[in-house]
């Protein structure tokens, strides 16, 4: 699922870069707000925060990701790639927190602990 989103998220990215300037999503996309204020805590991720999170997942430069999507064909070879490493890294991930947990089970005694409740008084 996670992919999926990534792959679209990255494909429409693709598509507003061969957008003319002037328009809306492309104005969306570069803009940044003039005024206002952020409440204090973690700030909320932007759309192109997501997308630059998923260009780093798929080991694509986000400083020249334009230049990467400016050849249609290879924008599209390069996120398929990408997203191809990325589902490979996570099913290592998930791999390696399997082993851990089996290892955890298996180091972990047979005999259940037994709480000791004390007598009052």
């Amino acid at each position: 699922m996670y992919a999926l989103l990534s792959q679209r998220r990255l494909r429409w990215f693709g598509y507003v870069s061969h957008m003319e300037d002037g328009r809306i999503p492309k104005d969306m996309l570069y803009g940044e707000l003039a005024t206002g204020s952020r409440p204090a805590g973690r700030p909320v991720l932007c759309y192109k925060d997501v997308c630059k999170r998923d260009l780093k997942a798929g080991n694509i430069n986000p400083a020249n990701w334009e230049t990467v999507g400016a050849d249609r064909n290879f924008w599209r070879l390069a996120v398929r790639a990408g997203l191809q490493r990325s589902e490979q890294r996570r099913e290592d991930q998930w791999e390696k927190r399997k082993e851990h947990k089996q290892q955890r089970a298996a180091s972990a005694p047979t005999e259940p602990r037994r709480r000791l409740h004390l007598q009052q008084m």
